[in-house]
């Protein structure tokens, strides 16, 4: 959960981790949570026990955060959201000097609603607004645009003796964004057109994204969802046209993943939280040619994941959570997003004469 990464490198403030979320004494890691005014009923957590699991896991998260622990990381994360701050951990390491790479934060809960009659794996959704707390000693921030962006978490565990883990986490803007409909500390069921309205969601935002990639037209999509300064959605029409100025051919293809949560807003609205594999393969645009690829993590931390040299195809792979709000006619609103690349990967190559003339790149992120 490294969700705000200090100003290393430019690029890098935009691929934010969750692993900094927590305070450094026990009453910086408490989250303050406003309770509902209803007695909590019908689940299998209680409000202020969901608050207590965050309030845990952010405080774990911080230390992780502090000294890059993945062996940590890995008791409260799983899925997209372990497979996104794990590479991030992987690239801060190649940067010299980064031991204030994640910022703390903590998390003021402002709805939580479990899912479902209690069976394992055991769930519940928060929604909660991030705040900054003091940095380490001898660290220092940059101001940041959005200081307290929401998140949407979902935590899940396998069984009773298992810790609860986040698998997503979109940041989202600031404010209530959404209202979740719940009984108690449970969220209500979906209507059959609820439940058929989020499960398009995924597909649809697949081929929505894929499409403007190539396209350049936004169909479903508004430019507004990407350029929150709160949460990135990056623009796959942005890194295809940036590419092309570098002599790179680029194509990216999107596809839903397992993991889907969605559940019913006061309203009638329905909220889906879902995953999105992500792969982009770069290519020469001039035959014979070669890509000079540039590892430099001092300047985008994400190139660590492949050393410097020259390539005829590159192959980066990444996830991206998306939180969205639905409508019974099966349009959508994307509200928050998560993203990081995963891996990369090259085919080694030269162009004559070893110059490299393809294209010369430090990685345009794809997530």
């Amino acid at each position: 959960m490294n969700r705000r990464r200090l100003p290393v490198a430019l690029l890098a403030v935009l691929v934010t981790v969750l692993s900094g979320c927590a305070s450094q004494s026990a009453a910086a890691s408490r989250v303050a949570s406003r309770r509902p005014a209803h007695k909590a009923a019908a689940g299998f957590l209680s409000y202020s026990q969901m608050a207590s699991v965050v309030a845990e896991t952010m405080a774990t998260n911080n230390r992780a955060n502090a000294s890059l622990d993945l062996s940590l990381l890995k008791t409260y994360e799983a899925g997209s959201a372990l497979a996104i701050d794990a590479a991030s951990y992987a690239e801060s390491r190649k940067v010299t000097g980064i031991s204030c790479a994640y910022a703390p934060f903590g998390l003021k809960v402002l709805q939580a609603a479990t899912l479902g009659s209690g069976a394992y794996p055991q769930r519940f959704v928060v929604l909660g607004t991030t705040y900054e707390l003091p940095l380490r000693k001898g660290c220092t921030s940059a101001k940041s645009a959005c200081p307290t962006p929401d998140s949407l978490f979902e935590f899940e565990r396998s069984g009773p003796a298992s810790h609860w883990r986040i698998v997503l986490e979109p940041s989202a803007d600031s404010g209530r964004i959404v209202d979740l409909a719940t009984n108690g500390s449970s969220a209500r069921s979906l209507t059959a057109a609820q439940a058929a309205s989020a499960q398009r969601v995924p597909h649809a935002a697949a081929v929505a994204l894929q499409s403007y990639g190539v396209t350049g037209r936004l169909g479903p999509l508004s430019a507004a969802e990407f350029t929150s300064k709160c949460w990135l959605l990056p623009s796959p029409r942005a890194a295809f046209e940036q590419y092309a100025k570098g002599g790179v051919s680029e194509s990216q293809i999107y596809s839903p993943m397992s993991g889907e949560v969605s559940l019913p807003l006061a309203g009638g609205a329905a909220l889906a939280i879902f995953v999105l594999g992500v792969k982009s393969t770069l290519v020469p645009a001039s035959r014979g040619s070669s890509i000079d690829w540039i590892s430099d993590p001092a300047a985008d931390p994400v190139t660590a994941l492949l050393p410097s040299g020259q390539y005829s195809r590159i192959t980066e792979r990444g996830q991206l959570e998306l939180g969205a709000v639905t409508s019974a006619r099966g349009g959508f609103r994307i509200i928050g997003a998560y993203t990081g690349v995963t891996s990369i990967a090259g085919v080694k190559g030269s162009s004559p004469g070893g110059s490299g003339s393809g294209g010369v790149l430090v990685s345009y992120p794809i997530g």
